[in-house]
């Protein structure tokens, strides 16, 4: 053992306070159970030496006058830590007329509870998640005390119930405010990241089922938007069903706890059809549920604006399904990612986020890498592109996208949005067009158009990242010849640079405006090979770089992974464009297959549309089968033209002349 001042043990002594509390609560209830006195007697002592310890110690003070004076709990150093009060506050619901008939000094374990919940109160975050959790701890508090006619002040159970619901202060919101907040009324969509996202489902239907069973408060039945963000949660799945990994957030299969909670209520109240409802969604969101099933509750394309999201897909089939994830940056625990992109393909997020680094969101790596522009896939501007995370607000546009609606089902061959963005550092417009077209019922690519300008001139140069899972890169031209790839450490911190761009290694780089081709091999555990094929037209004054980035420490604790995530550096690909990228955007197809579903994809070429827009582009697909695709697309609503098809928008799509997302045209 070695000594250890307190300031270096962390929350060491809480844990252990809160550890003895446990074991007094566990106590209390072999008392009423049994009745025996020797329990009883146990928690008591325990019950009074801390409500003696709250009700005579202060608050902890801040000297800098800083904002951790507006989150320090009574036992620990944030609020939504207090773990030890629901202990504690259960054993006196357990034991108090017991501790009443050993004339235990009732006024001050009252006085300590409430002084304990008017901290709460006082301190902590309204906002977001924070705010459960200390309402949690509030009516935990309040089921402990008398009535409030008991005290001279009126504060006593009701008063705190009464508070958490309905009242509202500057740092505890009633649920309803919360709700209206956080919640988009139209989608369901709760305003941060999906990992913190479906927390606060899980936490919200918690709190909502605890709060009817012990006080009859019924938030079910008062914030109806509970229940429908519930089942909006699965347009967060990919269709290996695992949830979207933008901003914080650690992507895993869906948690059933909302839905248990909200069929336990349902259940309680004798709500037959909510019931019925709930235990069909608790079976179809399951790893091995049918396609048809889960299909029902997810949509072709789906954007929630509150939280600057928009996903596509094809369907729900694990294998053949194609599915893309494209984000902005609004809400709560978001990134500096510009328009970022995920790509899912053959049972995997194939392109995903980097994730919050080895320390989460404390350490260096989050804020140097993980959280910023190079760790997405996006275009970086001048080196310099960043801004706020966390509580971010810096959201894309949807100009169009199709289909245009929420609506569940409606899967269609074809696909596409369009967002446009403005970035904050460099003053740049940029704007993301993306689509999937589906080649065959196994197989289908992405389209990627990435358009990225500084708005009063000046560009320096425009870097486009991908980052793809794998154990092997090519990169080579399109036509098959090999490019005179270099060692280099251009992409660097050096001039100016983010921090990021040291994060990236192993760099080899070629100057050329030939269109090239690269493609990332994933070996799979079960034997099978994964690979992501990339075509991107060349354009003049590009620079294009081979290179490896941290490891993925978004899916490093995902079940059933392809290989060790964690272990394996990130592929990573980035074409830089000197000058403006407007006029000479980045346009890529990508092409997921694996060893039993091979590429369908002979070739990509590119074209120039008759148009009066000079960054208006095309790309030609050439399918194995024989088809040829042609893909027209162009930053506004315009009139493109070639070899006598017509595209009258801003994006179209034609498989051997004849217009397949419009075949009446």
């Amino acid at each position: 053992m070695e000594k250890a001042h307190p300031s270096k043990t962390g929350c060491n002594i809480a844990n252990v306070n809160r550890e003895i509390a446990t074991i007094a609560k566990d106590a209390a209830k072999v008392f009423s159970a049994t009745g025996d006195q020797r329990y009883a007697q146990m928690a008591a002592d325990v019950v009074d030496v801390f409500l003696k310890g709250i009700y005579y110690r202060n608050v902890p003070y801040d000297l800098n006058h800083g904002h951790q004076q507006t989150l320090v709990g009574m036992t620990t150093f944030e609020v939504i830590h207090e773990d030890a009060l629901s202990e504690i506050s259960e054993c006196v619901v357990l034991l108090k007329e017991y501790l009443k008939q050993q004339n235990a000094p009732m006024d001050i374990y009252y006085g300590a509870l409430k002084k304990w919940a008017e901290n709460i109160i006082a301190n902590g975050v309204p906002h977001n998640n924070w705010n459960l959790f200390q309402a949690a701890f509030i009516v935990d508090a309040a089921l402990a005390l008398e009535d409030n006619q008991y005290y001279s002040d009126g504060k006593g159970r009701q008063f705190y119930i009464d508070y958490i619901v309905n009242q509202n202060s500057i740092r505890q919101w009633g649920m309803k405010k919360m709700a209206n907040f956080g919640f988009d009324a139209d989608t369901g969509i709760w305003y941060e990241s999906p990992g913190y996202s479906t927390t606060v489902l899980n936490d919200f239907s918690q709190f909502a089922n605890k709060l009817d069973s012990r006080t009859g408060v019924d938030l079910f039945d008062t914030i109806p938007v509970l229940s429908k963000a519930i089942t909006t949660s699965a347009q967060y799945m990919f269709p290996n069903r695992m949830i979207c990994g933008f901003g914080d957030t650690h992507p895993n299969y869906m948690s059933t706890k909302a839905i248990d909670n909200a069929i336990d209520y349902a259940t309680r109240h004798g709500k037959q059809s909510m019931k019925a409802k709930f235990e069909d969604f608790r079976k179809v969101i399951g790893k091995d549920a049918d396609d048809a099933s889960i299909e029902r509750y997810v949509s072709a394309s789906f954007y929630a604006p509150n939280v600057s999201w928009l996903v596509q897909r094809t369907g729900m089939n694990k294998r053949y399904s194609l599915m893309y994830s494209l984000n902005g940056s609004l809400g709560n625990h978001q990134h500096a990612n510009g328009i970022s992109l995920e790509l899912y393909g053959k049972g995997y997020v194939l392109a995903p986020d980097a994730g919050i680094g080895m320390s989460l969101y404390s350490g260096l790596d989050y804020a140097e890498y993980y959280s910023q522009m190079p760790a997405h896939n996006t275009v970086v501007v001048d080196g310099i592109s960043s801004y706020p995370v966390m509580m971010s607000s810096h959201p894309f546009k949807l100009m169009s996208r199709f289909p245009d609606t929420n609506e569940t089902g409606g899967f269609t061959d074809v696909t596409y949005s369009q967002v446009d963005f403005i970035e904050p550092e460099s003053q740049s417009k940029q704007q993301r067009t993306v689509g999937i077209v589906k080649t065959s019922e196994r197989g289908g690519y992405y389209v990627d158009v990435f358009r990225s300008q500084k708005m009063e001139g000046g560009d320096k140069m425009h870097d486009y990242f991908y980052h793809n899972f794998g154990q092997d890169m090519t990169l080579a031209c399109a036509d098959g010849t090999a490019l005179p790839l270099e060692d280099t450490d251009e992409l660097a911190f050096a001039g100016g640079h983010l921090y990021a761009y040291s994060y990236i290694y192993d760099k080899h780089k070629a100057e050329t405006s030939s269109d090239v081709k690269a493609v990332f091999n994933t070996t799979c555990d079960d034997g099978r090979t994964i690979a992501m094929t990339m075509w991107m037209a060349g354009q003049p004054d590009r620079t294009v770089f081979k290179a490896l980035s941290p490891v993925n420490l978004e899916y490093e604790r995902m079940p059933e992974q392809p290989y060790d995530i964690d272990k394996q550096p990130v592929l990573t690909f980035i074409a830089r464009q000197k000058g403006e990228a407007w006029t000479r955007p980045f346009v890529a197809v990508f092409e997921p297959s694996d060893s039993n579903e091979p590429s369908e994809i002979d070739r990509v070429e590119f074209f120039k549309p008759e148009c009066k827009d000079k960054s208006a582009v095309g790309i030609i697909v050439h399918l194995k089968n024989g088809d040829t695709d042609h893909i027209f697309s162009s930053p506004s609503e315009t009139t493109m033209k070639y070899k006598g098809m017509k595209v009258k928008g801003c994006y179209g799509v034609f498989r051997n002349g004849k217009n397949i997302m419009n075949p009446k045209k």
